[in-house]
């Protein structure tokens, strides 16, 4: 193993013993938060598949294996920029928790990327921005998520995509940090089949879907860390905080578990008696025509009037 996979080894272990839990007394506390995600320069992606695994590296009939990962690292370059997987990992984060406060109030993303200076720029500048830009919009704390690794890597044949971070949560008057969590993802976590590195070195599209799954299944992780339940002047979480609202045909396979967790929706309530009511429409429905013209209502004593006759 080489020097630099021993030290991505290394910093994945320590990813998982930094954090420190968001306490909901804190949170009650925040008014207007801020959501930053950024990539650190020399993420990615890393590809460590021919050189890591032995497997792999037969199939290359003698070829450099050092030269291959090199020739595979520059095919996925293109196929997931770093704008994309920050704005995903922020913008799904957001989502899953804006309907409880104070993310309800956060700061537009669109005020946030124009103070920072990255409005609409596709390669996010890796190093940390000016956070005091954004007290004129009226944020006191910072949400700052920091994607530091990305790629594939291979063992024992089995390819897949990876990737690793840290999330941060402080205060900006004086820095104090409320949260923090490293975070990490693999798509045969996400339950995503292995991928093939000889059909990515000419079609790198299969690297960027299942970035884009990892990455979806990492930003409910997070969510949820950042929806603690002990909230000291508030309700209690709402159930159902913290996990991702996307359409159906969009969630990942690791949502898709999620929701055959839950309970089955319960029996059709309407009773017998009650009639549902069609909100289709606003427009009235006409009364259907008559058949038949009623019979004669006239009395046998009375004696119809021809109103032609005066």
């Amino acid at each position: 193993m080489t020097p630099r996979l021993v030290a991505s080894a290394l910093a994945l272990a320590l990813a998982g013993c930094a954090h420190s839990s968001l306490e909901g007394g804190d949170l009650d506390r925040v008014q207007r938060p801020a959501f930053v995600s950024r990539v650190a320069d020399e993420a990615g992606p890393r590809v460590s598949v021919y050189r890591s695994d032995s497997t792999q590296a037969s199939r290359l009939g003698g070829g450099s294996a050092e030269d291959a990962d090199r020739k595979l690292e520059e095919s996925l370059k293109p196929a997931l920029s770093r704008f994309e997987a920050a704005e995903r990992l922020r913008s799904h984060v957001a989502a899953a928790i804006q309907s409880e406060k104070p993310w309800s109030q956060a700061v537009p993303a669109s005020q946030v990327a124009t103070a920072l200076e990255t409005l609409l720029v596709q390669e996010v500048p890796g190093a940390p921005p000016d956070y005091g830009r954004l007290r004129p919009l009226g944020a006191d704390s910072v949400v700052e998520f920091v994607i530091e690794e990305f790629g594939v890597r291979s063992e024992k044949g089995v390819s897949q995509t990876w990737v690793r971070g840290t999330g941060r949560m402080f205060r900006l008057a004086d820095g104090g940090e409320l949260w923090r969590s490293g975070f990490s993802g693999t798509s045969t976590e996400a339950g995503l089949p292995p991928l093939d590195p000889g059909v990515l070195t000419s079609n790198p599209r299969p690297f960027h879907e299942q970035m884009v799954a990892v990455l979806d299944s990492v930003s409910i992780r997070l969510a949820r860390q950042l929806s603690p339940t002990n909230r000291a002047g508030g309700a209690a979480t709402p159930p159902g905080t913290g996990e991702l609202r996307t359409p159906a045909d969009e969630r990942t396979p690791l949502e898709k578990e999620i929701d055959k967790s839950k309970a089955n929706p319960p029996p059709d309530a309407t009773t017998p008696s009650a009639v549902p009511v069609d909100v289709g429409t606003s427009k009235k429905k006409k009364p259907p025509r008559e058949s038949a013209p009623p019979p004669d209502a006239t009395a046998p004593t009375e004696v119809p009037v021809d109103a032609k006759k005066k």
